[in-house]
């Protein structure tokens, strides 16, 4: 029994010892790895490009028409109008003018406002003549009969119905304009916020829109157990307002729905979970566990799909459909029947492809879904079938569109570019990014004849940024794709301005724009957002975990995104020499817009609103930028400068919170408000924890700053 008590005694001792000899090891390995750099003290001068010299005599047009020529004079547009018109098409354009015109209007032959029909012009195309005493307008459909009087409105709007003399011949270079709304990742918009954002698009002659729909964002009547005590989503009443609304502003509004990925929240439930392609879960890069996508090969998976289209499509006019099926990220990868050969992973999802199509078909629709995984496989591209619409995304502007685009020509498939807004994961949007981007989208497509362009306005979780943030984008995605040889760009802080913002002192456009400029103070140009947002996704977290962590991402980068030839070496340029993140300059940057973008003289009835939203996603970049100057700098820092630091951090958290509940409900339905505020609730009970620490003794510091680094170690160690 003693010799027992011996070898259990050696044993523990030798256990701790090894313990010991890890901890220790642990501690060296941070100390060697870890690589301080200096914290920036100098803030840097804003570098972007000088405000274009644009001729604000008149009225801003965007999209920019194909030709004008401003005459000398006015029209003045009275509250009651008289108009002459074809007799079939007098109702029609009543309804037209007092939707768009907000004026009273009544038919009285021979009247100075005339509407004619040309057979001659294209569908879509108008001319439009302005002259002191008479209006004419020539159509060959209604739809061009709508973009017409949408531009007469724009003339009025910002001539205060004095619109000044013109002559415009116009029409699109892309059939279709499409613009995507994310309303999955917790923000559902009141049904009031969607029916502005459709007067929004109809001003730029959007045709087309999307409400991506993946979850419980739709309240599915026969599934109502699995959604009706935890969302707000819209109703199937809500939808045919919308739908109705948007035909009479001549949007086709598209039904939309994840039909394979993205399925999480249906396969988190009892009754779907073992529909995952994998049950026990997928680590994603070794990091993120995700059970996101539905067996393909299960019967009952197109069954489910089946049954959520029966209580959607009713809902919507459309004769499309989007089924999405973009990102299966798990598919094949199931340890169960695992896929090695990604031709076989490839031919197991075009016959789900297929078998949807066949069932979108027997419902009257036209398919249209994403395009990533057949670029992503090329030599498959034929054996899509040629009645679906591909819909190609890419969401940064170094990636080409014109190798894939010429793809789809060739094959002939339908398609269209589908860039974004680059709004999401950054607070007030990537300016620079997000012109890039779609200007390579859309050049190409009209290059290679797609049929048109959706652009797209994530959320990605928590979907922080405010409405008026994607305003930029969706504005300059309509100009690019009406007239892809404009100068929509040196127009689109004007029209933000003058149409948008209805500002007196016409600066609040360059404003935001510039708002979206601060991620040049990062480390480099950041894929799907900026640094300083993702920071929010880390908390507090190391600068060495933070950089393993980046790493793995960018060797990832090519599971996530869809890649044109040239792109690994564009993308490797943005990462390979990086610079010293500078909190400082980022905060001095966007306070100085803050206190511009207050005192403009902004019009428009919600301008308090917009005002708000900005100073709290000011106050939100604020707190990340903080946040990362304690991750990157604490160890360099005294406690007083980290006490100071947190305590400023302390002070953002308790502001941004309830500012930002109160504006989430002014706009949106109140079903993932909390959890889009998890991360900063997070911040804030971190903050507290650690200005608790630094009130501890030096020991119990010690020791905290120990285990953290032990900690790290042992994480970068698993990430490498």
């Amino acid at each position: 029994m003693k010799k027992f008590g011996k070898v259990l005694k050696i044993a523990i001792l030798s256990v701790i010892g090894l313990l010991l000899f890890i901890i220790i090891g642990l501690v060296i390995f941070y100390n060697i790895n870890y690589k301080p750099t200096a914290l920036p003290t100098e803030f840097t001068s804003l570098t972007t490009p000088k405000k274009p010299q644009v001729d604000l005599e008149y009225p801003v047009l965007l999209p920019v028409p194909k030709k004008t020529e401003w005459i000398s004079g006015h029209f003045l547009l009275s509250a009651n109008i008289h108009f002459s018109a074809p007799k079939a098409d007098v109702t029609i354009i009543k309804n037209i003018i007092q939707t768009r015109l907000d004026v009273v209007a009544n038919e009285l032959p021979g009247s100075g406002i005339q509407f004619s029909k040309n057979s001659a012009l294209a569908s879509q195309a108008y001319r439009l003549s302005i002259l002191p005493n008479q209006i004419s307008v020539e159509y060959n459909d209604y739809k061009g009969l709508f973009f017409a009087i949408t531009t007469i409105k724009q003339l009025a709007k910002q001539s205060n119905n004095a619109i000044p003399c013109v002559k415009i011949e116009d029409s699109p270079d892309l059939k279709v304009r499409g613009a995507m709304l994310d309303i999955s990742r917790g923000k559902v918009p009141k049904i009031e916020t969607l029916y502005e954002m459709v007067d929004f698009l109809a001003d730029l002659k959007y045709n087309h829109l999307e409400l991506y729909i993946e979850g419980f964002s739709f309240g599915y009547p026969s599934f109502k157990n699995l959604w009706e005590k935890t969302e707000t989503p819209l109703s199937p009443e809500e939808i045919k307002l919308l739908d109705a609304y948007c035909k009479d502003r001549f949007i086709e509004l598209v039904p939309n729905q994840n039909s394979l990925g993205h399925m999480d929240a249906w396969l988190a439930t009892n009754e779907y979970k073992n529909l995952a392609e994998c049950p026990e879960g997928y680590k994603f890069m070794g990091l993120i566990t995700m059970k996101s996508t539905m067996a393909p090969k299960n019967p009952q998976s197109l069954e489910l799909v089946k049954k959520m289209s029966e209580d959607l499509l009713p809902n919507f006019s459309s004769n499309q459909f989007n089924v999405n099926l973009d990102e299966p990220f798990e598919l094949g990868k199931s340890k169960d029947h695992p896929i090695k050969d990604p031709k076989e992973i490839a031919t197991v999802y075009i016959d789900y492809t297929k078998k949807l199509n066949s069932y979108v078909n027997s419902k009257g629709k036209n398919m249209l879904m994403w395009g990533d995984i057949i670029s992503r496989n090329p030599e498959f591209i034929n054996e899509i079938p040629k009645n679906i619409t591909l819909l190609e995304w890419r969401y940064e502007s170094f990636q080409d569109y014109d190798a894939i685009c010429k793809k789809y020509q060739e094959s002939g498939h339908h398609y269209m570019v589908c860039p974004g807004t680059s709004s999401w994961s950054d607070f007030t949007g990537r300016t620079n990014n997000m012109i890039g981007n779609i200007d390579n989208a859309v050049k190409a497509g009209v290059k290679y004849g797609a049929d048109g362009m959706l652009i797209t306005d994530w959320g990605d979780k928590p979907h922080l940024q405010y409405l008026t943030v994607s305003y930029a984008g969706l504005a300059y995605g309509a100009a690019l794709s009406w007239n892809a040889n404009s100068n929509a760009k040196e127009q689109l802080g004007n029209y933000l301005s003058k149409s948008v913002l209805q500002d007196q002192t016409n600066t609040a456009g360059d404003i935001i724009l510039n708002l979206g400029r601060y991620n040049q103070f990062e480390e480099y140009p950041m894929l799907a957002g900026t640094t300083t947002g993702w920071a929010l996704r880390f908390g507090f977290m190391d600068k060495m975990m933070s950089d393993a962590i980046f790493h793995k991402f960018q060797s990832a980068i090519f599971d996530l995104m869809p890649m044109g030839s040239n792109d690994n070496e564009l993308l490797h340029k943005r990462f390979d020499h990086p610079q010293v993140y500078n909190p400082n300059a980022i905060i001095h940057f966007v306070d100085d817009l803050d206190k511009e973008l207050v005192q403009n003289k902004i019009k428009r009835k919600d301008s308090a609103l917009i005002i708000d939203e900005y100073r709290n996603a000011v106050k939100m970049i604020n707190l990340c930028a903080n946040l990362k100057q304690y991750n990157n700098y604490h160890l360099q820092q005294t406690d007083q400068q980290n006490k100071t630091l947190l305590t400023e951090m302390k002070s953002l958290c308790a502001n941004i919170i309830p500012e930002h509940k109160r504006l989430w409900l002014l706009r949106n339905k109140s079903g993932g408000l909390d959890g889009s505020l998890e991360a900063i609730v997070q911040i804030q009970t971190q903050v507290n924890q650690k200005l608790d620490m630094l009130d501890k003794n030096f020991i119990v510091r010690w020791g905290n700053r120990t285990s953290e680094k032990v900690i790290t170690a042992a994480a970068t160690i698993f990430l490498r």
